[in-house]
């Protein structure tokens, strides 16, 4: 867990100082006192600053928390509900206006998702993931990107030349590879640069 160790004239303005360092909510920390402040004698000598221990305890409450501060920003009435699965948070994002945070072709949910992992490695001192879906938008484009990686795959093998499909996110090729990759007569690579980079399907040799 990610901690830091920070002093001040007072206790509280120790966590305040820790807390603008670490750029998290106090609710996602332990804090630890390590020292209380003390009063130097007639104001002169003897004084002491408080020192306080922070801990980020709680890395999944700083992603919440900024995507909530994100969402009110976009001025969207969406619902958002989160739960973890071992090393991973699921964010499900619902409501009137959930359209305007998928974005074409989920351009402005997979945008999203690039900042909230962004969060969370920062508040994170091993390899945790967050997925975030809306009503379900994530389950529907997986299964339209395997049937279009089918059916690529098919033209492949009927003309024997390659075949790059439209730039996707890195998600959305991991969905076309995953796809193929049991199949015994193409095989699949990612080629090009941000946000350009696109998976070929092409005959095994």
């Amino acid at each position: 867990m990610k901690r830091i160790t920070m002093g001040g004239q007072t206790v509280e303005e120790a966590v305040e100082k820790a807390l603008a360092q670490l750029r998290v909510p106090k609710e996602a920390v332990d804090i630890v006192v390590l020292q209380h402040e003390k009063r130097p004698f007639l104001g002169l000598f003897g004084g002491k600053e408080a020192i306080v221990e922070v801990t980020i305890s709680n890395p999944f409450y700083c992603v919440e928390s900024f995507l909530k501060q994100v969402i009110e920003q976009m001025n969207v009435r969406v619902h958002l509900s989160c739960h973890s699965e071992k090393d991973r948070l699921v964010v499900l994002l619902s409501g009137p206006d959930v359209a305007r945070v998928i974005g074409k072709h989920g351009q402005t949910l997979n945008a999203l998702q690039l900042l909230a992992q962004g969060v969370l490695n920062r508040c994170a001192d091993r390899s945790l993931y967050v997925v975030i879906d809306a009503e379900g938008y994530r389950k529907r484009r997986e299964e339209t990107l395997v049937r279009l990686a089918k059916s690529m795959a098919k033209k492949v093998v009927q003309t024997g030349k390659d075949m790059s499909l439209e730039p996707m996110s890195a998600w959305e090729r991991k969905v076309i590879h995953a796809a193929l990759s049991d199949d015994e007569k193409v095989q699949t690579f990612s080629a090009g640069t941000e946000p350009h980079r696109h998976v070929v399907i092409s005959l095994k040799q």
